[in-house]
């Protein structure tokens, strides 16, 4: 996901995503659901979200700009 054109990252940077994110995995259990009838195949991204209680959301999708309001999680959206 980090590789998509549309992010414009180079090889550094998405590396030291990478790196990021692989230090600092959390499974969460999520046992709950999200209706979000902009697009339902995003809601478990926004129950994901919820359950860990997650401070960000960082999202290249911009049907996520209309779930704020659904969740306390702060959503960014990275054009």
């Amino acid at each position: 996901m980090l590789s998509r054109p549309k992010f414009k990252l180079t090889d550094e940077v998405i590396a030291s995503w990478w790196e990021i994110i692989d230090t600092f995995p959390t499974l969460i259990d999520v046992n709950m659901e999200i209706d979000f009838p902009r697009d339902r195949k995003d809601a478990k991204f926004l129950a994901c979200a919820l359950a860990a209680e997650a401070d960000f959301l960082i999202t290249g999708d911009s049907d996520f700009k209309e779930a704020q309001t659904l969740v306390n999680t702060t959503i960014i959206y990275v054009s």
